[in-house]
This record gives structure tokens, C-alpha cells and sequence, in this order.
């Protein structure tokens, strides 16, 4: 079985100034990472330097506790040992992935629409994120906590909202479902990722005080 889900998610940003590793290392500092987990995302890069990027997280995420996801990419996330892969909506079928990459216990997928989680469910989904919550540029238009609340009502399927959410917005995610966050920019844009971090782990910790 695969261990327990963490509460949020770091999706790494490639085209960050200091490279996608570096942010991520600082934020995770200090900080207990069996409530974090990070997705490692870049499409557009050489196979060589996905895995070069996979190897590093993998021994930064062993450290710190987290664990550590592939998107898209379930022969790399085999080879770097990772312990799952993040599906986009359009991606390789849930089934087909189980059957031949067994070792891969996590699966996540991108969903946008209530519809889209019910098939990920009925499929055998882990997990399933939901977006966008928020406002982000280029993407659909917001749902809002209300929509979030309403996509995921009634399902068992873990949901984590994402896009566009900050500290200040835990709480409400959290009374309306959510079983945790996925984010990117907050981490990315932050001068000290690692107080940022350090903000969702609190308002993670006011809401959910027995969380270890």
C-alpha cells in the first residue's frame, strides 16, 4: 500500500531563474516533508536532464521525508525511483499504467470538471487535482471554493485544489473538501520559499492539529 497522501503539493517550475531544484531545496528545509510532496513537471527538456532532475529531487525528498511524483513520464519516474506519476487529463490510461508499471503505487491525476473526477475514480485513481480554484493566467476560468466544493461533493477520491492558492486560503479549501493544495507559483515567486512554506504548514496545522 502506499504510504499516506500528504496535504500539499510542490509542482516544479523548469523555467525558474535559479533552475526547478534549488527553490525546492529551500523550501524543504527544516521543515518535517511527510506532509509535502513534489511533482516533478517539465515538458519541454531532454529525457537526460528530466532524469539528471529526478535523481536529485529523489535524494532531496528521501531527506526530508516527502515524496516525490513524475508527471507523465511513468518510464522515468520508474528509473529515478520515484513513488508515483501525475497523469494530465489527456494522458496514458490509468489501468494501462498499473498494469505495466506495477511499482508506481501513486497515481495522480489533472482533472477539471466534476465528470472528469468520477471517470478518475471509477478508474482507480490515487488522487485527483481539481482546477483552477483560482484566477491563472492562460488557464480556465476559475471554479471558486463554491465550484470546488461542488465538484467534489460526495466522492471518496482524495481532491486537492489547485491553482492560484495561497496561505490565506487553506482554511476555506480545507472546510469545503479539500484534502490538501497543489501549488507552484507560491513557491516559485517567493523570495524565501522557505517562509512561504512554512505559512501552509501552519494554516495546515490550525486546521488539521493532529496531523504529524
Amino acid at each position: 500500500m502506499p504510504r499516506e497522501l500528504p496535504r500539499i503539493w510542490i509542482i516544479t517550475n523548469p523555467e525558474h531563474g535559479a533552475g526547478p531544484i534549488a527553490p525546492l531545496r529551500r523550501a524543504l528545509d527544516g521543515h518535517d516533508g511527510h506532509q509535502i510532496g513534489i511533482q516533478l513537471r517539465a515538458k519541454h527538456v531532454s529525457d537526460r536532464k528530466l532524469i539528471d532532475w529526478g535523481h536529485e529531487l529523489r535524494a532531496i525528498t528521501a531527506s526530508a521525508g516527502s515524496l516525490l511524483l513524475v508527471s507523465q513520464r511513468p518510464d522515468v519516474a520508474q528509473i529515478v525511483g520515484a513513488d508515483g506519476i501525475h497523469l494530465p487529463e489527456a494522458g496514458l490510461p490509468i489501468l494501462r499504467v498499473r498494469q505495466r508499471w506495477p511499482r508506481l503505487e501513486i497515481i495522480g491525476v489533472s482533472r477539471h470538471d466534476r465528470a472528469g473526477l468520477v471517470v478518475a475514480q471509477d478508474a482507480g485513481a490515487t488522487y485527483a487535482f481539481l482546477s483552477p480554484v483560482f484566477e491563472v493566467p492562460g488557464k480556465n476560468p476559475a471554479i471558486g471554493v463554491e465550484g470546488f466544493q461542488q465538484g467534489i461533493a460526495g466522492l471518496e477520491i482524495p481532491v486537492f485544489a489547485l491553482g492560484g492558492v495561497g496561505p490565506d486560503d487553506m482554511e476555506r479549501l480545507l472546510e469545503a473538501g479539500a484534502h490538501g493544495i497543489g501549488i507552484r507559483r507560491a513557491v516559485y515567486d517567493a523570495e524565501d520559499p522557505r517562509i512561504v512554506l512554512d505559512r501552509f504548514l501552519r494554516r495546515l496545522d490550525k486546521n488539521h492539529p493532529n496531523v504529524e
